[in-house]
């Protein structure tokens, strides 16, 4: 909308306008991080101005309740791809028979968008709502009896919950980092309850939790690891430890890297002792702002002596509105202090090449 045009709150978030972070990159961060606190004032507007014209952010719509998104989940979907695709969709026979448990994420990653179009406060489905999909879907004509995931962006934070009284007016970016809010409260417990109904439902042969899960949530509740070793992993379990380096976790406001090789520790006892040959499945990052060769070979010579051959390894790419894209774009971490980012081609190639074991990079 033109400036004449437009009917702006007058309490609105002003931003930094697109000439101003045109002209100094380091307003990006000031914008991402103004954007990203207003997670916790739902009634607030923002505007960005461009030329003569102004983006208007609008606030975003109240998480919905338990009762709001059990009606979601009770619509008559198909669980079938839409009718004009021709050709065999592969993913649908990894999604056609999964549950979404949850959407949102208190983890406030700086990599990640789930903030921005799912919130941070966790918005739980009841479990009744859950029990009644999984029924449903054994009437599914291509019913063979397995589940494939029971999740969310986090497994793990099924009901996940904020307890501070109103009073407390957080402003935390993340629940769970630099360390879990003494606040949050999730019952992993309860989860794993609930996977348990569902294999006790008529025609229901196996259930998996194919969602990563928290891995310094799970150490909280290690019964729930071992619950999870036993019964509900089928052979892979998804971990994001993301990196090793302590300052590269730190920038993105991932938990320490001991947590994971605690949790790699408590995972493998676990399965050895319930008889199963089980994986834990690490996902990671390379060429991410702060990071460099150094970090890099760093995690690639952890990953050797753990004689780990990685596959799932993303590059960072920058995504609109996430702290990490400021960072890189910028060239600094959210407290304006410079890091090294791998920006050319060649840089993030080789840092990359590094972590899948380039010959001579280690």
């Amino acid at each position: 909308m033109t400036g004449k045009d437009s009917k702006i709150p007058t309490d609105a978030v002003r931003l930094p306008s697109f000439e101003e972070i045109q002209s100094d990159p380091r307003k990006l961060m000031e914008a991402t991080l103004l954007l990203e606190s207003l997670a916790h004032e739902a009634d607030r507007w923002a505007v960005q101005s461009c030329g003569d014209r102004s983006v208007v952010f609008t606030p975003p719509a109240e998480p919905l309740s338990h009762e709001e998104l059990d009606q979601l989940y009770a619509l008559p979907f198909t669980r079938d791809p839409h009718p004009s695709y021709t050709e065999p969709v592969p993913c649908m026979e990894m999604i056609r028979f999964s549950v979404t448990s949850h959407r949102g994420c208190g983890g406030g990653c700086t990599f990640c968008s789930l903030t921005l179009h799912q919130g941070r406060r966790i918005q739980s489905r009841s479990r009744k709502s859950i029990l009644q999909e999984v029924g449903k879907m054994t009437r599914h004509p291509r019913w063979k009896g397995s589940i494939s995931d029971v999740g969310g962006p986090s497994a793990n934070e099924w009901g996940g919950r904020c307890s501070a009284p109103a009073e407390y007016n957080c402003k935390r970016p993340s629940c769970l980092f630099p360390k879990i809010c003494g606040y949050y409260r999730v019952d992993q417990a309860a989860q794993i309850d609930l996977l348990r109904s569902i294999t006790r439902l008529p025609h229901v042969k196996h259930v998996r939790v194919a969602s990563g899960i928290r891995h310094d949530l799970a150490l909280r509740e290690k019964d729930y690891i071992r619950k999870m070793a036993s019964k509900f992993v089928g052979g892979q379990i998804k971990i994001a430890p993301e990196h090793s380096s302590e300052q590269v976790l730190r920038l993105m406001r991932k938990p320490p890297f001991e947590a994971f090789e605690k949790f790699l520790q408590v995972f493998e006892r676990d399965c050895q002792s319930e008889g199963r040959e089980q994986y834990v499945i690490p996902y990671l990052l390379s060429a991410f702002p702060g990071c460099t060769d150094e970090d890099m070979k760093q995690l690639a010579r952890w990953l050797k002596v753990r004689g780990w051959k990685p596959q799932q390894v993303q590059c960072f790419i920058p995504t609109p509105g996430t702290v990490a894209t400021a960072m890189y774009y910028a060239g600094i971490d959210t407290e304006g202090n410079p890091i090294p980012v791998a920006r050319s081609d060649s840089a993030r190639l080789r840092q990359h090449h590094i972590l899948l074991g380039g010959k001579g990079h280690l």
